[in-house]
């Protein structure tokens, strides 16, 4: 295709043609008669796929502009050295401006965002020996460096760089610290106090210690004086008897009853803990240490460029480091003891813990003061979602007939109180007024000698001829009080009680007789 315009390419990836052999398709496709035959129309496809011109010279343009090598020396990887230029461009002033304004401290050039993107910017000891290694072998000269690493040189030339802009972000964001770490740790302090002083928890816990020293009564685990917090969690997972309530439902309802604004004291301690849980306490202990050493750190500084101020030869850096010394000196006489005030706010929140730890019994080695309030949060939520479930419904704590809501057979009971309300619902047509049946009869037991008594004799019928007798007249019946049925276990005892009291007449008599001979 001589002349032919450029066509856009396809950049597949050719397959040799040694593998192109059976029984691949390629080899099925090369002179198969059976097959198309296609007669291509080129120039319908030069038109459809010619390069664009304009698009072409562009291209050419691109690359040449790329193939310019730059006019700057690059020491810095490019990431860093993009940026760095990204955050210069905040400032929107020169090199020697923004350095003038570091060595005045001059906020209205510098805020506490741009301390921060400085202090980012500060050369590691690795750039800055490549920075001095470059100038010592072009003999100082910098201007062929690019912006990034020429900034680099004029940080790395201040006194104490890295101190020196420390100092001044710590006094730019203390303030905002302080009252921020002052306000968690006093929320803190009055959690742990409340948690301890408060009256209606103090109560749950009785009500519960109660409760279960009545179900656990004649039992090992009865008889308790306290128990664990975490025991607190099967509160609610123990049902009562009507399978409808825990003793969390039950244990809302006796407190309401005892005493009025119970319920209020728990919602308030509740309210309390949520606001605490959002708070960190591991975060709390690394803040306080992070500006206690910050504030150590700022009063080294202000020591050494007192020392060094002495060995500087011009009066414009000892300008610029007596005046640093001045307003940093002022700033860290007020906030050395704002800081041992946040240290003995951390040590009281840490001693209040220690405190909540004692009160519930705790190992003060393995308490996690953290996980101790979520649990606390967790309870005290079922506790009063139970209150808020009473108001709606009253049967959740209902007692079953003839059986306590404590009663360990709940599921029988609870089975029991289903049939007869299924026989209720299917029986309507019987009549109801018949007596329950009697239990299945048991077996004779022995007499005393041993021997089983025989049964008794059939009746004899009547002789041919006569009427059967008369039945005897109905006795009246008597008016009693309907007791429930005794069961076959209750027969059994108390049979096997008559007959072990009747043995021990026998013997008596025996032993009375043998005395009188």
């Amino acid at each position: 295709r001589k002349h032919a315009p450029a066509l856009k390419m396809l950049h597949w990836k050719k397959v040799p043609p040694m593998k192109c052999v059976a029984p691949t398709l390629w080899h099925e496709v090369k002179g198969k008669s059976s097959l198309l035959t296609f007669e291509l129309e080129e120039k319908e496809l030069e038109a459809l796929l010619c390069e664009d011109p304009k698009a072409e010279k562009k291209k050419k343009k691109t690359a040449r502009k790329q193939q310019r090598p730059s006019k700057f020396v690059s020491l810095l990887d490019m990431k860093r050295a993009q940026n760095i230029g990204i955050a210069l461009a905040q400032f929107r002033c020169s090199h020697d401006e923004i350095c003038r304004a570091i060595l005045e401290m001059d906020m209205d050039v510098l805020d506490l965002d741009k301390l921060l993107s400085l202090k980012s910017m500060l050369p590691s000891a690795d750039e800055e020996k490549t920075l001095q290694a470059y100038l010592k072998q072009n003999k100082g000269e910098s201007a062929k460096l690019g912006p990034a690493e020429q900034f680099l040189l004029k940080l790395a030339s201040l006194p104490f760089p890295q101190d020196w802009i420390g100092a001044m972000l710590f006094r730019e964001e203390f303030q905002l610290r302080k009252e921020e770490l002052g306000g968690k740790l006093r929320q803190a302090i009055e959690c742990a106090v409340s948690v301890r002083s408060c009256v209606a928890l103090r109560e749950v816990f009785l009500l519960g210690l109660t409760i279960g020293n009545f179900i656990n009564e004649g039992h090992m685990l009865g008889g308790a004086v306290g128990f664990t917090f975490q025991s607190s969690s099967l509160l609610g997972g123990n049902k009562l008897s009507n399978r409808r309530g825990t003793l969390l439902h039950y244990m809302m309802h006796v407190l309401r009853s005892k005493r009025e604004g119970a319920e209020e004291e728990l919602v308030e301690l509740k309210h309390r803990i949520d606001d605490t849980m959002k708070i960190s306490f591991e975060f709390l202990v690394t803040e306080v240490r992070e500006v206690s050493t910050a504030c150590a750190g700022a009063q080294t500084t202000v020591s050494n460029l007192g020392k060094m101020e002495e060995k500087m030869e011009e009066e414009e850096e000892r300008r610029h480091v007596r005046n640093f010394m001045q307003k940093m000196g002022e700033f860290l006489s007020t906030a050395a003891e704002e800081v041992t005030g946040m240290g003995d706010d951390l040590a009281r929140m840490q001693q209040e813990h220690a405190q909540v730890a004692a009160y519930f019994v705790e190992d003060s080695g393995k308490f996690n003061a953290g996980q101790f309030f979520a649990d606390l949060q967790t309870f005290l939520g079922e506790l009063l979602s139970c209150g808020e479930e009473l108001k709606n419904d009253s049967k959740l704590i209902a007692v079953p007939p003839d059986h306590s809501i404590f009663s360990k057979d709940a599921d029988t009971v609870a089975s029991s109180h289903e049939e007869e309300r299924q026989e209720e619902t299917s029986g309507e047509g019987e009549d109801k007024s018949l007596p329950p049946p009697l239990p299945p009869a048991l077996p004779p037991l022995p007499s005393p000698d041993g021997s089983f008594p025989l049964p008794p004799p059939p009746a004899l019928a009547p002789p041919p001829g006569l009427a059967p007798p008369p039945p005897p007249p109905a006795a009246k019946e008597k008016k009693t009080s309907k007791k429930p049925a005794k069961s076959l276990q209750e027969i059994a005892e108390e049979r096997m009680k008559k007959i072990a009291a009747r043995k021990a007449a026998e013997e008596g008599k025996a032993v009375q007789g043998e005395g009188d001979v």
